[in-house]
């Protein structure tokens, strides 16, 4: 059996990019790792997921939790550069 470690390697996902999915969907790991996985294959998809980083930074903001803030920005900014926003490049 596969760790999401081994799913994740396997797929070219970082773990803050499933963590986000499954913070957002409330879903296991292994689905949001296959939910990611699906949502960056398309422009939308990939749209879709920028738009899941940025509402959990808002909310991470809004209340006022520095650390999490802190570390969305530094994966947030880490995915921006490995997948641009569609039609900004």
């Amino acid at each position: 059996m596969l760790s999401i470690i081994d799913l994740l390697d396997f797929m070219d996902l970082d773990r803050e990019t499933v963590q986000i999915v499954n913070d957002a969907t409330r879903v296991s790991d292994e689905e949001a790792a296959e939910l990611a996985k699906g949502l960056l294959r398309s422009e939308r998809g990939i749209q879709l997921l920028h738009e899941m980083f940025r509402d959990q930074l808002a909310a991470a903001t809004e209340q006022g939790q520095i650390g999490r803030e802190r570390h969305l920005r530094k994966s947030y900014a880490y995915f921006c550069r490995k997948y641009p926003m569609p039609g900004l490049a």
